[in-house]
C-alpha cells in the first residue's frame, strides 16, 4: 500500500479498514452519510483510524492531500479520470460492462498508466436442474504509473 490511500465510494468500509490495518493513512470518501457511518464503525471495530469525507466525487477531492493509492468504488469513468489527473502511483476500480471497462482502461492508458484488467464472473445455479439462473460479471481494473526512479 501507499502512504496515503483514498477510498472513494467507501460503502461498507471494509477496504478502508483493511488498508488502515496494513498501516496506510486512509481517507474514505462517500456521498452517502450512512456509508461513512458504516466505515467509521468498521475502522473502530479493527482498532484503526481513517478520516471520512462527506461529498460527491470528483468535486470533493479537490482539497484532499495527494494520494499514493486510490480505490474508486463509485463514480465511474469521470471520477477515475479526475483521480488520474492527480497522478497517484496506483488506481484500482471496477466496471460492470465491457464498454465501461474499455473506457476506463483507455483513459488510464492516456494518463500514462500501465493497465491490467481481469473479468470476474459468478453464476448462480439451480441445483435441481443444474441450470444457470443468474450470471454476474465485473471487470477489475488496475492502473500503475511506470517506476519513476533513476
Amino acid at each position: 500500500m501507499g502512504d496515503l490511500v483514498w477510498d472513494i465510494g467507501c460503502g461498507s468500509g471494509a477496504f478502508t479498514a483493511k488498508a488502515a490495518r496494513f498501516g496506510a493513512a486512509v481517507i474514505a470518501v462517500d456521498h452517502d452519510a450512512d456509508a461513512l457511518g458504516r466505515t467509521t464503525a468498521a475502522v473502530r471495530r479493527f482498532g484503526v483510524q481513517a478520516q471520512t469525507v462527506h461529498g460527491v466525487a470528483p468535486h470533493v477531492l479537490e482539497d484532499l492531500p495527494e494520494p499514493d493509492v486510490v480505490r474508486v468504488g463509485g463514480g465511474g469513468a469521470a471520477v477515475v479520470s479526475a483521480v488520474a489527473d492527480r497522478r497517484p502511483e496506483r488506481i484500482v476500480t471496477h466496471a460492470a460492462t465491457r464498454d465501461a471497462a474499455e473506457l476506463i482502461g483507455r483513459d488510464l492508458s492516456e494518463h500514462g498508466y500501465a493497465v491490467e484488467c481481469a473479468l470476474l464472473q459468478s453464476v448462480e445455479l439451480d441445483t435441481r436442474a443444474w441450470r444457470e439462473e443468474k450470471r454476474t460479471v465485473a471487470f477489475l481494473l488496475s492502473g500503475r504509473l511506470p517506476d519513476r526512479s533513476p
